[in-house]
């Protein structure tokens, strides 16, 4: 198949007819993207490469590199940035479509001489592979670095199928040293990079197996390899050491010689892992933070979590459709799939080898392997602790496999149309000449024309994915990271329970540079020696002479609150600079804490005067929460204390509800009595058993919700189109508006109320609420 790609079809070659292809592609994806920001890790990764910042562990530095370098090349277009790394993953996708067309091209050219059925065929898989739900929604928002790792597995695959028809030359030697230096790269964005390793070995050695005990190539292969992920051992301390202001597990190592060393490291189950000499980011690279169990120790049933994946497979096709009608869809792509599987095995098992490898890794292996939890939205009703559940819907990780079971649907229905099992002359031989000859069948014959309308099967992705893949106009989490910043007053400690109410927060800090005053503190992080450390000189006065402008993507010491860009309820404000630290102790005493204490009786811990936190006997503190009592005790009387609307298990582990005040998405602690007036109402007569805060401030909520938090777009949507955020974050917007509601009617205002109401329903329906309960009057 040598030079295939310059053979001409019609009026282009077949590489011309790809980059069309993937033009159609990029252009969809450019259709339906993301104007903005997202939920989950999207605020995170987009802010990192912005700031060339460490994500979480183990920091994905090629994705942080490539995406710093696509921001500023994009710099003139004056895009949003987080709009630019959007297109970034809408390029890597449509890029990645390019080379699995040319690589689909060449097994179909293995055992199809009409270059026309070659050129449908790759067209329709690809395009299928395309619109699967799964890619595209990751090719519109750069949700995660995985469009980076679809990239670089479909360039493995295309440069492997050239190694096949280059195998026994020179040329052929340095295509897998290529691949080794492509894989290495990959791995250092993801290990996703990797899920072609085992398809590639067993290719090589069922095609050429003398290449791969070739020592020459062997040994310059796993250099290259080691290259390319230098990038991950030499990039992540070195950015680290300048202090980045997000610089997650702070992998920073004394020498470079500590950070290439190899060592096996104990992680906290004992396991014994290969990492390397410097601690820091030996625990990084084994993402030791997160505690992964062994595989053995399965999270789930395996059955359950095969049925995940089928649920996610069942998304793919037809997402828009009711249940019913999905999986009448979900079973034509499988039956296509399964013809597309079992031609290519029949007519070519060379090439077979690789992909049938590859789809079997991406699948069956790749679902054993990671070992999830029973599905966010499965099995309910027979596991109803959502502890044993996934925090969230986690099909992004199958990515390479949807977009490889849309390019065998595309195989399997190009079948079809052309009827390969009908004879025709020496289509069926395995070898045919590298150029064209007079007597090869080209064009279409009445058969093809006759089974034309067959290939619109290939459109149903496309239809009945659109509407829920489209991601126009969806700046939910960029507003909902504005209204949260601006429910609270200058110079602010805020703390936060998770991904949704941190990163994009993060986001519209570093990115746009809203209220960097505020001090964003994700609980969770707490638990890690490192994040109290950044947090304390992050907080730190300025001293005479400097600047946290001086360097504004690294940590220097308190960033100013922004008088000239205040909204209307701090433009007035007093905004005197805190005088301390939110971190009293030092490196020594944090790292000298204990992991936790448990409470023999009932013990009231006095924060302050007016606040005292209530632990009940027997009760267990863990590290995490010392840290929340410290920062609270240290930062009263020197900066306002808030916690994120979403946080109840943060400030519920202290007890803290009497003394919190609603404002806006965010509860204050307020440090003195409360007594009940116009301005501020207690709602504990209307909600007698909830957990929640009780205190609303009036003026300040209904300024927030009425004079500065965006939620006019929101208000004109009907669904909420995200499943793993639609039970909590419209579900706050329905207690703010609700409970403000509640306020005004109690305080006699109706109109104001029945306002308040009309647009708590709006968000109870996009929540999935049950009908708003009664109102005080009834």
């Amino acid at each position: 198949m040598n030079g295939i790609e310059r053979e001409k079809i019609g009026p282009l070659t077949l590489r011309l007819w790809g980059l069309l292809t993937a033009l159609a592609v990029w252009a969809l994806y450019l259709l339906t993207i993301a104007p903005t920001t997202g939920f989950w890790d999207t605020s995170e990764y987009v802010t990192t490469a912005h700031i060339l910042g460490l994500p979480h562990p183990p920091g994905n530095p090629f994705f942080v590199l490539v995406g710093r370098v696509w921001d500023i090349m994009l710099g003139f277009t004056g895009l949003p940035v987080a709009l630019r790394i959007n297109v970034l993953s809408a390029t890597l996708s449509a890029g990645a479509s390019f080379f699995w067309f040319l690589a689909v091209a060449r097994m179909v050219a293995h055992f199809r001489e009409n270059r026309h059925e070659v050129l449908v065929t790759a067209i329709v898989a690809v395009w299928i592979g395309a619109t699967a739900f799964t890619v595209w929604t990751q090719s519109n928002l750069n949700e995660k670095v995985y469009t980076l790792s679809l990239f670089v597995v479909a360039v493995v695959s295309y440069l492997a199928m050239v190694w096949m028809d280059e195998a026994d030359t020179a040329r052929g030697n340095r295509l897998l040293l290529l691949i080794a230096l492509l894989l290495g790269l990959g791995w250092a964005n993801h290990t996703m990079s990797l899920l072609p390793g085992l398809a590639l070995t067993a290719f090589v050695l069922f095609h050429r197996w003398r290449a791969a005990f070739n020592p020459l190539v062997l040994g310059l292969g796993v250099t290259l390899l080691a290259v390319g992920y230098s990038v991950q051992l030499l990039f992540v301390p070195i950015r680290s050491a300048q202090n980045p202001i997000i610089d997650e597990a702070d992998p920073e190592c004394p020498t470079v010689v500590s950070a290439i060393t190899p060592k096996r490291v104990d992680d906290r189950f004992g396991r014994s892992k290969w990492a390397v000499v410097c601690e820091p980011l030996a625990l990084s690279l084994i993402r030791d933070q997160y505690g992964p169990g062994p595989v053995t120790q399965r999270q789930a049933p395996l059955s359950a979590q095969y049925a995940n994946y089928w649920q996610y497979f069942d998304w793919q096709w037809a997402r828009a459709l009711p249940p019913g009608a999905r999986l009448v869809a979900s079973m034509l792509f499988l039956f296509l799939a399964l013809v597309g599987l079992w031609t290519h095995l029949k007519s070519d098992r060379k090439t077979f080898v690789y992909s049938g490898t590859l789809l079997f890794t991406v699948t069956l292996m790749l679902v054993y392997y990671l070992n999830f939890k029973y599905g966010y939205s499965l099995y309910l009703e027979e596991v109803p602790n959502y502890l044993e559940h996934e925090v969230r819907e986690r099909d992004y990780f199958y990515i390479i496999g949807f977009q490889l079971w849309g390019i065998y649907a595309g195989l399997g229905l190009a079948a079809l149309w052309g009827q390969w099992t009908v004879p025709v002359r020496t289509s069926q031989a395995r070898d045919y000449p590298t150029s064209f000859s007079d007597d090869r069948p080209t064009g279409f014959s009445a058969r093809h024309r006759k089974a034309a309308p067959l290939l619109a099967i290939g459109l149903i992705p496309l239809f009945f994915n659109y509407s829920r893949a489209d991601r126009t106009g969806d700046r939910a989490a960029r507003d909902w990271a504005y209204n949260i910043l601006q429910s609270v007053e200058p110079y602010a400690v805020l703390f936060t329970n998770g991904d949704n109410d941190t990163f994009p927060l993060w986001y519209l800090q570093e990115v746009e540079g809203i209220r960097r005053d505020v001090t964003v503190i994700v609980h969770s992080y707490l638990g890690t020696g490192w994040y109290p450390k950044q947090l304390r000189e992050l907080t730190a006065p300025c001293e005479a002479g400097a600047s946290a402008a001086d360097s504004p993507t690294t940590v220097v010491c308190q960033r100013p609150f922004d008088v000239a860009a205040a909204a209307s309820p701090y433009a007035a404000m007093s905004s005197t600079p805190p005088t301390r630290s939110i971190m009293a102790w030092n490196d020594a005493q944090i790292d000298g804490l204990p992991p936790g204490f448990a409470v023999a009786a009932d013990t009231t811990f006095q924060i302050s005067r007016w606040i005292g936190a209530n632990a009940l006997a027997g009760e267990s503190f863990s590290y995490p929460d010392i840290m929340v009592y410290h920062i609270i005790q240290q930062s009263l009387g020197d900066r306002p204390v808030y916690f994120a609307a979403t946080a109840p298990p943060v400030y519920g582990k202290w007890r803290l509800q009497p003394h919190l005040v609603r404002h806006g998405l965010a509860f204050k602690l307020v440090n003195g009595p409360l007594e009940a007036s116009e301005d501020l109402v207690d709602l504990r007569e209307y909600m007698p058993n909830t957990a929640l805060p009780t205190w609303n401030d009036r003026v300040r909520t209904r300024e927030l919700l009425w004079d500065v938090f965006l939620v006019e777009d929101l208000l004109d949507w009907e669904e909420w189109p995200e499943p793993s955020t639609e039970s909590s974050i419209p579900a706050q917007y329905y207690l703010g508006y609700y409970l403000h509601g509640m306020t005004e009617e109690h305080l006699g205002d109706v109109e104001a109320a029945e306002q308040a109401y009309q647009r708590a329903d709006h968000f109870g329906l996009l929540a999935g609420l049950r009908p708003p309960p009664e109102s005080p009057s009834e």
